[in-house]
């Protein structure tokens, strides 16, 4: 019966996301015929670029490009088809709470060293380094930077630590607290207020847990994890979207299509192989192999609600756990925001105002996590913040400025009657803690949005707005990834592929689970 169909396309690729669009440039680069199809009206998903706020391009999902593997930036060829990186002076910096030291990363190492050495002292610099050397073994198994390697499970692991010392540290990693590792390091409460607060923040942004929350401790090691290709953190000209839109560029130029405005009502499956799409429309677009860039519920109890599934493995894709903790804001600003008081030494370099983290001590942020999961708005917010203006212009009208922030932990738990309520009054401690430290942020508010998991659940579809595609929890990451063993990408399903976030190696912005996909698929279905 395969042999009967009339193709549209070698693949049909669900969703425009970065890992869809990723998988679909490799495959078209290698001759494939692909179609992509995009419910909204613009490419990139959660890393996507648009005009939310009048006359400015606004970021509703990722803001920084963390360092490629070399690998995927030579096959996507970012540059080649338009795409400009922008190098940053001050590629963060790190406000904590009053008293204590602002941390600054520099992308100068000799003035990032510096920094360590006379702002935070010996035993802070040496406490870092430590730790970073710490977590490069259990960062190295994870290959959160490695294409095409199979992931495997914590007990696999375990069983091939080299030595004791080393099983007891993944044990650590896989079962501990991100405290249980930073009381390691950073053992003072006082002199190492800043770092402490730092890589508790650095912990709990793509997880439902607190600091001390067992489980913790993996998500630190993950956000830690450097990428043996090196690289610095950079941003993208015209915003993270840019990046999708140059990948558009080149899927349309090697003769495949990304049809936007598109959605995908269910996947066709006949005589248990994916055959193809049908759309909201009615269309029904026929692929030899057909890719989510879906989340696993998304994709395994909308798209294929109509088809039989192993109820056992039903099972386990409800259970996977996604919730969203955050709100999200933009907002456009008349002018640049100003530090003040014990802060205002940071405004001799205008690039310390690019953007970082407003981050309170461990206790607080754990006493935050227990009042959301209680259903509560946080005491203390940490604020990931941003004014992507300072180093990009254009992003804004002459003269005006954008800034974004992810703060946490929101409540996303509470009633939908009690959301609108909650997100308003969270958005108003978020200027608040801004303004603690820029003091004319409140003023200088011309417009803003406020987004929170559920807006990104509809916008998206994501479920629960999760934009990890399942929380970094250490029972949902590794070989847990995967849902037919042997295989990073394949599923159930003869010819259908899973290439987004919910793949190995997980979330960020790396365009790994989208490249790994493309080339499982070309040695599978077409070599």
């Amino acid at each position: 019966m395969q042999e009967e169909i009339n193709y549209d396309a070698d693949v049909i690729v669900i969703g425009a996301g970065h890992n869809g669009l990723a998988a679909a440039a490799v495959l078209a680069g290698e001759g494939r015929r692909v179609i992509v199809l995009e419910k909204n009206g613009y490419v990139g998903g959660m890393t996507g670029t648009r005009e939310i706020l009048k006359g400015c391009r606004n970021e509703v999902g990722a803001s920084v490009l963390f360092p490629l593997s070399q690998e995927v930036l030579d096959a996507l060829d970012f540059e080649g088809n338009g795409a400009e990186f922008i190098d940053l002076p001050v590629m963060a910096i790190n406000l904590p709470n009053s008293g204590a030291r602002p941390l600054l990363f520099y992308s100068n190492p000799l003035r990032q060293l510096r920094h360590l050495l006379f702002d935070h002292g010996p035993r802070a610099m040496l406490g870092f380094l430590r730790m970073i050397r710490f977590c490069k073994y259990p960062a190295e198994v994870m290959d959160r930077f490695t294409a095409g390697r199979l992931p495997r499970s914590m007990d696999e692991l375990l069983a091939d630590a080299p030595s004791e010392a080393a099983r007891e540290q993944l044990e650590l990693v896989f079962n501990g607290s991100a405290m249980d590792i930073i009381d390691r390091f950073f053992p003072d409460p006082e002199k190492h207020r800043t770092m402490r607060a730092l890589m508790s923040f650095a912990a709990i942004q793509s997880t439902y847990k607190g600091p001390y929350s067992p489980g913790s401790a993996f998500c630190l090691v993950y956000t830690l994890a450097l990428n043996g290709s090196g690289g610095l953190m950079r941003r993208v000209k015209g915003g993270m979207g840019s990046l999708p839109e140059a990948l558009e560029r080149s899927i349309r130029a090697k003769g495949s299509e990304v049809r936007l405005k598109q959605t995908v009502k269910r996947i066709v499956v006949e005589d248990g192989r994916a055959t193809g799409v049908e759309l909201r429309s009615g269309e029904t677009l026929r692929a030899k192999v057909v890719l989510s860039n879906l989340d696993k519920p998304a994709t395994f109890t909308r798209l294929l609600e109509d088809t039989p599934l192993d109820e056992a493995f039903l099972e386990d894709i409800r259970g996977i756990e996604q919730k969203g903790a955050w709100v999200h804001l933009l907002f456009k600003l008349d002018g640049l925001p100003e530090y003040a008081g014990e802060w205002s030494h940071l405004n001799r370099d205008v690039h310390t105002r690019f953007g970082g983290a407003m981050v309170p001590d461990p206790e607080q942020m754990q006493a935050s996590f227990e009042a959301c999961d209680r259903g509560e708005l946080p005491e203390h917010v940490p604020v990931a913040f941003q004014i992507p203006t300072v180093e990009d212009p254009s992003l804004a009208p002459p003269g005006e400025h954008i800034a974004s922030a992810y703060a946490f932990f929101f409540p996303c738990g509470a009633p939908d009657q009690e959301r609108g309520k909650l997100r308003d009054e969270m958005a108003e401690r978020v200027i608040d803690r801004i303004s603690s430290y820029m003091p004319d942020f409140r003023e200088r508010i011309v417009d803003r949005a406020v987004f929170s998991s559920d807006h990104f659940a509809a916008m998206h579809g994501s479920t629960g707005g999760d934009f990890t595609h399942g929380l970094i929890h250490p029972d949902q990451m590794l070989a847990a990834r995967a849902v037919v063993e042997g295989s990073a990408h394949a599923t159930p399903i003869e010819g259908l592929y899973l290439c987004g976030a919910a793949c190995h190696p997980g979330p960020g912005v790396t365009f790994l689970p989208g490249y790994g996909c493309a080339k499982e698929v070309l040695e599978k279905e077409f070599s």
